[in-house]
């Protein structure tokens, strides 16, 4: 066996991603690299969902209100290229055992950073009018204050400010233990527990009125599916 692709879903401390690995065999060595394709999203450690409770109550025939992130102003979404290896610590690749391995990976991180839109109920003249709007300073209250909320009918759909995302440039590394379990020497399902650590080149601004940071360091577990050929 020489090759191996696997993919799978990983729940980090501060988000969550979605990940492909395209894997490279040495049995005789007992070492694998591999290259990498992830993409995630971040979350700060301040966001929490907030409903508008008072909504229906005011606005009777409008829409339920969803939840949104209350002093939220973007999201923050990662895709990351890395190269990798792994070093065998225990186990054999045979039938029903279990290989516990070292994994290290590293390498490129773009960062996605999108403007996060409210669904409002803004008042014009005697009326109010349903519009989409990204934080800027002429409409903060909306975003900052709670005193505004009765206006608010949730966070917008995730299509919104698309078309307005920047580019945040950095480097990420990643390091963990692998247990794979393995079906039969041709596919396997494994389990990994790690940490791993990310830098921009900037502060990435995620929410108003608290901290931001240009780096993050989170712990994670993942689940994956894989197939391995000669």
């Amino acid at each position: 066996l020489t090759q191996e692709m696997s993919g799978g879903f990983r729940l980090n401390s501060d988000g969550w991603s979605f990940f492909v690995n395209r894997g490279f065999l040495n049995e005789e060595e007992h070492k694998n690299t591999f290259i990498s394709f992830d993409f995630s999203e971040k979350k700060h450690p301040k966001e929490t969902h907030t409903q508008n409770e008072t909504f229906s109550l005011l606005y009777p025939n409008e829409l339920k209100p969803v939840p949104y992130k209350y002093g939220k102003v973007n999201n923050f979404y990662q895709f990351k290229i890395g190269y990798g290896g792994s070093k065998e610590l225990t186990g054999k690749l045979d039938k029903k055992s279990v290989m516990i391995r070292w994994v290290y990976n590293g390498g490129l991180s773009i960062g996605l950073l999108k403007p996060y839109y409210l669904d409002l109920l803004v008042p014009e003249g005697n009326t109010y009018v349903r519009k989409y709007e990204k934080y800027s300073d002429t409409n903060k209250e909306y975003f900052l204050d709670l005193k505004n909320q009765g206006t608010i009918l949730g966070g917008s759909s995730f299509t919104k400010g698309i078309g307005e995302i920047s580019i945040k440039p950095g480097l990420h590394l990643k390091s963990g233990f692998n247990f794979d379990y393995l079906a039969s020497r041709k596919s396997f399902l494994s389990v990994e527990i790690g940490a791993s650590a990310e830098l921009y080149t900037k502060e990435i601004e995620i929410m108003k009125n608290t901290k931001n940071s240009a780096y993050f360091v989170n712990f994670y577990a993942d689940i994956r599916f894989g197939r391995r050929w000669e």
